[in-house]
Order: structure tokens, then C-alpha cells, then sequence
């Protein structure tokens, strides 16, 4: 099973990601554009692994909620790109908020995996919705030299992150489909 721990966006969000995405793909040639459905927060990825540790991670991850409380986040500060200008690898949409109880929740993820076995990863954590794989932009005017995009932005309202999930990635039927498998309510220390 193909795994990753994520942060889905209430449908309201998730319409304005995929309008947003679809400016995109009127202004670039190829690339690969997320199915709708699977827009989300990347929090760690922990790829192939077998379905007889479902249970240890659920145990971690459930350690992790328990210690959070919700916290608020909204989707548009910037949009950016990772790779070189004329081949642009990811393009992603940056957060706003309370990045830092974000990062918090993530590292928590990060640790509570590790110590069940799963390998740290080798970047730091940046918070971002990725958009669009493997385009190139019609116009290099387009693409700054600063990693942003000149793509004209509307700034989210926030949202409540009330939970994070462990997601299957599978493909059905020739596309890439995601799946909960366990979905972690965000606590606070408090009983549930």
C-alpha cells in the first residue's frame, strides 16, 4: 500500500483549488494536474508499505491527535514553484495561519513514525497544496526568478483543522485515487 498522512480541505476550498488549478493549466503545455478529489496538505509521506503495520501507525498517529488542538489555516498566500523556470516540476499554492501549530502537528507526525520505524524525510517540511506537475509555462513571464508565479491569487477565507488522515493512494481504473483509512481527530489533551 502506498501510504501518506495528509490534511483534506472542506469542499468550498477544494472548488476554489481546483479554479485556481484551472488557471493554471490555461497558461502552461503538458504537465500532470491533480484529480480534484485529491487535492490536499501533504503532512508526510511514508510510501510503499505493508498493510500489516496499519495498526502501529494508526496507534502513533492517534498519540499525535491527542496532544493537538484544532487550529486555523488558509489556502492562497502565494503561489510557487519548485524546479528549474523552463521545465517547472511542482506548482503549489502556499498557506497562511497558524503555520506554526501546523508545523508542530507535523513534526509530531514525523517523530511518532519514526519511532515505529519509518525513515525521516530528507527535506524540510513546506506547507503547500501542490497544483500542477511537470509544466512548462507558455510565457517565462510568467515564472520568477524567486521560486513565485505571477498567477493573480484571491486569498482563501481560513479554515478549522479539525483532523488529519492516513491516505491510501491507489490506482483505480488507470487513475490515481485517495483513500482514507483512518481519520485522527485533533484533541487537545482533552478526552474525546
Amino acid at each position: 500500500m502506498r501510504l501518506f498522512i495528509g490534511i483534506d480541505f472542506p469542499p468550498m476550498v477544494v472548488d476554489a483549488l481546483y479554479s485556481l488549478q484551472n488557471k493554471i493549466r490555461s497558461t502552461v503545455r503538458g504537465g500532470r494536474f491533480p484529480a480534484r478529489d485529491n487535492l490536499h496538505l501533504t503532512l508526510q509521506f511514508l510510501g510503499e508499505t505493508p498493510e500489516s503495520r496499519i495498526g502501529e501507525i494508526h496507534q502513533a498517529l492517534s498519540a499525535v491527535a491527542f496532544q493537538h488542538r484544532p487550529f486555523q489555516i488558509a489556502v492562497g498566500d502565494r503561489i510557487g514553484y519548485f524546479g528549474p523556470p523552463n521545465f517547472v516540476r511542482v506548482v503549489w499554492v502556499g498557506l497562511t495561519g497558524e503555520l506554526a501549530a501546523l508545523s508542530v502537528l507535523q513534526a509530531d507526525v514525523a517523530q511518532a513514525l519514526r519511532e515505529v520505524g519509518f525513515p525521516e524525510e530528507n527535506r524540510p517540511f513546506m506547507p503547500h497544496i501542490t497544483l500542477a506537475r511537470d509544466v512548462t509555462f507558455l510565457s517565462q513571464d510568467t515564472v520568477r526568478k524567486d521560486g513565485r508565479l505571477d498567477v493573480p491569487l484571491t486569498l482563501f477565507p481560513p479554515v478549522t483543522v479539525r483532523h488529519f488522515s492516513l491516505i491510501v493512494s491507489e490506482i483505480v481504473q488507470g487513475r490515481r485515487r485517495y483513500r482514507s483509512t483512518g481519520d485522527f481527530r485533533l484533541r487537545g489533551g482533552a478526552e474525546a
